[in-house]
C-alpha cells in the first residue's frame, strides 16, 4: 500500500517563493540567475531547486542586496543567502508574514 501524504495538499499556490513556503524554518539558497521582470515585483532571484518559484524580494530586501552585493545583479549568480519567514512583515497594515534575508556570502 502507498503511503498517504498531506504535504502536496498544503503547498501554497504561487509562481514565487512565499512566506508560507518558509514555515519549516530558514533555508540557505544558492542563486543561479537574477532577472529584472519589469513587473510589480521587479526582481526574480532563481536558485538551485526553486522548482520554477523564484525568490522575489521586497524593496527592503532589495536594498539589503544592493548594500551587500552591489547594484550589478549579474554578479549574484553563484552566491548564497539564508532566508527566513518573518511573521511581523506588514502589508496593508496587517501582519501577513514575509521573507527576510539573514545571511549572505
Amino acid at each position: 500500500m502507498n503511503a498517504i501524504t498531506m504535504l502536496d495538499t498544503i503547498v501554497p499556490k504561487s509562481d514565487q517563493l512565499n512566506a508560507d513556503d518558509m514555515i519549516g524554518g530558514p533555508r540557505t539558497i544558492k542563486i543561479t540567475k537574477a532577472l529584472l521582470t519589469g513587473e510589480e515585483q521587479p526582481v526574480a532571484l532563481h536558485f538551485e531547486g526553486d522548482n520554477g518559484k523564484p525568490f522575489k524580494p521586497g524593496k527592503s530586501m532589495r536594498r539589503v542586496l544592493v548594500h551587500i552585493w552591489g547594484p550589478d545583479a549579474n554578479v549574484y549568480a553563484g552566491r548564497s543567502m539564508t532566508i527566513y519567514r518573518d511573521e511581523k512583515v506588514m502589508f496593508g497594515g496587517v501582519a501577513v508574514g514575509g521573507i527576510r534575508i539573514s545571511h549572505m556570502t
